[in-house]
């Protein structure tokens, strides 16, 4: 049998060889490619995104409940008035009860969900009574209509401005009032 020449000392490959060749490299950039953007991340923009702000809650931070109503024993968002969608009659409630003692003060961060994300209000500051067992605010729905407008909602719960949040949940404000009840 003979054996096939080297040409200037070159390594020839038969045509199906240089086939599985062109696949092997094209598949080894696809994975250098995922690999990179796992490792440096982005959205397109040049940003970097950082996975502990996603919208979905993490292991490690709590839910906020909301609603339109107090429990007077707890502290707490009463669980027969648990609503997520407030128009500008209602009354907004947050409330969240933390593993441990929250700090004196923590601060309250609301983004528009959607394409922009834009923060509607930057981490402000909530004080909290000397032994509060629970993070509680309530403020009239209109007043959020009025100021952030009608859309959903992330709201984060932080210990310090540029913390991780202890604390996230979602909301809707819509136009207009609430239907009439249908009490005598």
């Amino acid at each position: 049998m003979a054996r096939r020449a080297m040409r200037d000392r070159r390594l020839v490959l038969s045509p199906r060889a240089r086939t599985a060749a062109g696949w092997l490299v094209a598949a080894g950039l696809l994975v250098g490619v995922a690999v990179a953007f796992r490792l440096l991340g982005g959205d397109g923009a040049g940003t970097a995104i950082d996975p502990r702000s996603s919208a979905s809650p993490g292991e490690d931070t709590l839910r906020i409940a909301f609603g339109t109503r107090l429990d007077a024993t707890t502290g707490e968002v009463a669980a027969d008035a648990r609503v997520e969608r407030f128009a500008a009659g209602d009354t907004f409630i947050y409330s969240v009860r933390t593993a441990e003692p929250p700090p004196r003060t923590v601060y309250v961060e609301v983004r528009r969900l959607g394409e922009d994300g834009t923060v509607v209000q930057p981490a402000a500051a909530l004080r909290l009574a000397a032994h509060a067992a629970v993070i509680a605010y309530s403020v009239p729905a209109a007043d959020l209509v009025a100021e952030f407008g009608a859309g959903r909602y992330l709201m984060l719960i932080l210990p310090e401005p540029a913390a991780d949040p202890l604390a996230r949940g979602e909301f809707e404000l819509v136009a207009g009032t609430p239907p009439e009840s249908a009490e005598p």
